[in-house]
């Protein structure tokens, strides 16, 4: 079966897109040669033994709560903010920069080059890349159906890009069977999003000033024991974001996360980007809740 997936890419926006995370100070460099080289499309995307990278998680993530086993999410993993010179995949980053989760758990230990290759195909070559991306997504979502099951897609699993711009969502999910959706979370503080099919939280910051009605979603960060503290004392008002990564589905506006661990050399956790239960209580306006 031969597929389109032309029809899918809104080419008219492909400038428009590869701009927005193009640095103008700086030439864009190959991180491997320290060169201001392109590559062929074949170096950033096939392995030295010959094997084609992956571009989406490899392994669909289901989720293990209960109503939400047969749904599962698909990731892009591209190298956050500024680590690829000349490139900025993530324009509003701030404290959370070298704490990203593309440096911790695996990613962080095994997979530096790979969302370096990734970026730097994705801006080089910015057509073929969304092209073999809606081909991976396609069989994944096509594997899924085959189980009875439906995938949402996360295209910025470690960037903030644009990538409504340039993919016609609101079709794709309409054609690819068992693909359920879109989402992604976001720290630009107003996005004009056109597609029903893709699904924003907005990521709370340090520099947050006001949060726009648009999101019905917002991420918080904080540590494992304020998380717990708040989910106890305001159950109606915060989710549990660690439950599953689905933000769609969450019932509540307030969603909280629980700060990882850094894996990545010389990269850290910065405790400016973590939230204290006194933080989220005074900005949210929330109720004091007396103790007994």
């Amino acid at each position: 079966m031969t597929i389109n997936f032309s029809k899918y890419i809104i080419y008219e926006n492909i400038e428009l897109f590869t701009q927005s995370f193009k640095d103008l100070k700086l030439d864009v460099k190959n991180e491997s040669t320290k060169e201001d080289v392109v590559h062929s499309y074949e170096f950033y995307t096939v392995s030295k033994t010959g094997k084609k990278r992956s571009i989406l998680s490899t392994s669909v993530k289901w989720s293990k709560v209960e109503g939400l086993d047969k749904v599962g999410v698909t990731g892009l993993y591209l190298s956050p903010s500024t680590t690829v010179q000349g490139l900025n995949t993530c324009k509003f980053a701030g404290d959370c920069a070298l704490g990203c989760i593309a440096f911790t758990g695996h990613l962080g230990m095994f997979h530096q080059t790979t969302m370096e290759y990734r970026t730097l195909a994705l801006f080089h070559y910015t057509e073929k890349y969304l092209t073999d991306i809606l081909r991976e997504l396609f069989i994944q979502s096509f594997k899924a159906s085959i189980e009875g099951k439906n995938i949402y897609c996360r295209l910025n699993g470690t960037s903030d890009l644009p990538f409504y711009k340039v993919l016609n969502m609101d079709l794709i999910v309409q054609d690819f069977e068992g693909l359920a959706g879109f989402y992604d979370y976001t720290k630009y503080p107003i996005v004009n999003n056109p597609w029903t099919s893709y699904h924003l939280t907005y990521s709370l910051s340090e520099k947050t000033k006001t949060i726009h009605s648009q999101f019905d979603r917002v991420a918080i960060v904080v540590s494992k024991k304020d998380k717990l503290k708040l989910l106890k004392e305001y159950p109606s008002i915060f989710s549990d974001g660690d439950l599953h990564d689905i933000r769609p589905l969450d019932n509540t506006r307030l969603v909280l996360l629980q700060g990882k661990r850094v894996t990545a050399k010389d990269k850290h956790l910065d405790s400016g980007f973590i939230e204290t239960y006194e933080s989220v209580v005074s900005r949210f306006n929330l109720p004091v809740v007396k103790e007994g």
